[in-house]
């Protein structure tokens, strides 16, 4: 019987509760005719995450976009990725193996990132959002340009793009809107933006279609020239003599098991208001 069980890999946080969940959630998937891997499987079915929000990203770039079905198990607060509530865990594995569920694509965005005096271009990807700021405190200076179309010369904390799943994490913080998970296209959202007779900064989040790019270029009279910190879903990079930095609508894209068609609104009620 062993060899016909059906593999799953569990990912979990380092959260005292989050542990004590996944090993009833281990047992009772044992118990049901499921295999656990507490390592990445490539053989495996489902990804099953237990955490909140954080635990999925990390998995997701933990296993490099890994196209078996993501599902989260809910043990934090915000949780817009894990569908699934501590007192529903036995619905949820019923489920599982009667394979009640539906399942949907969740675009990536990439940002391809140029360098003075290199021809060398290094593309990152989230799933979230990506933010770019200065390092330190400074203010950073951008030029951005949708598609080859200048729009605006931008002085501020940061500038955030985002997906549509990612764009009730930071985004929302910032002030950006909530778009629907599976909408085509990607946002740009300010941070603290500067407008004054030198820097014509927009004051409200931009969406533009998936089929479009957002370029930011680095201003020679920017202090930021040297040293660039680019957040892609929360993890801190530097980079040195950014030249400009292109984000786009990624051909990547996960897949995230759904088991509650309204689940979207439902949480959008039950976060928010």
């Amino acid at each position: 019987m062993g060899s016909d069980k059906k593999l799953v890999n569990i990912f979990v946080n380092r959260n005292e509760k989050s542990c004590q969940i996944a090993d009833i959630v281990e047992k009772k998937l044992e118990e049901n005719g499921f295999k656990v891997s507490e390592d990445f499987n490539e053989k495996a079915i489902f990804n099953i995450c237990i955490g909140g929000d954080g635990a999925f990203l990390r998995a997701v770039h933990k296993t490099n976009y890994s196209k078996i079905p993501f599902c989260g198990i809910n043990t934090g607060h915000l949780g817009f990725y894990q569908e699934i509530l501590i007192p529903n865990i036995d619905q949820f594995i019923e489920d599982l193996k009667s394979e009640n569920f539906s399942m949907e694509k969740l675009y990536l965005v990439d940002a391809n990132i140029y360098f003075k005096n290199s021809d060398q271009v290094k593309t990152e990807k989230a799933l979230n959002e990506f933010v770019v700021r200065s390092n330190e405190s400074n203010i950073v200076y951008l030029d951005v340009h949708i598609d080859d179309h200048h729009l605006q010369t931008f002085a501020g904390d940061a500038m955030v793009i985002s997906t549509p799943s990612g764009s009730t994490a930071y985004n929302f913080s910032a002030g950006g809107a909530i778009l629907y998970h599976n909408l085509d296209g990607i946002q740009m959202t300010p941070v603290a933006p500067i407008n004054s007779k030198a820097y014509r900064s927009l004051l409200n989040p931009v969406v533009i279609p998936g089929k479009s790019k957002i370029t930011t270029y680095f201003r020679e009279s920017s202090t930021l020239g040297s040293e660039t910190k680019i957040y892609g879903d929360g993890l801190d990079k530097t980079y040195e003599d950014i030249s400009h930095v292109s984000f786009s609508k990624s051909t990547t894209y996960i897949n995230r098991l759904v088991f509650e068609n309204e689940w979207y609104w439902v949480n959008i009620k039950d976060k928010f208001l």
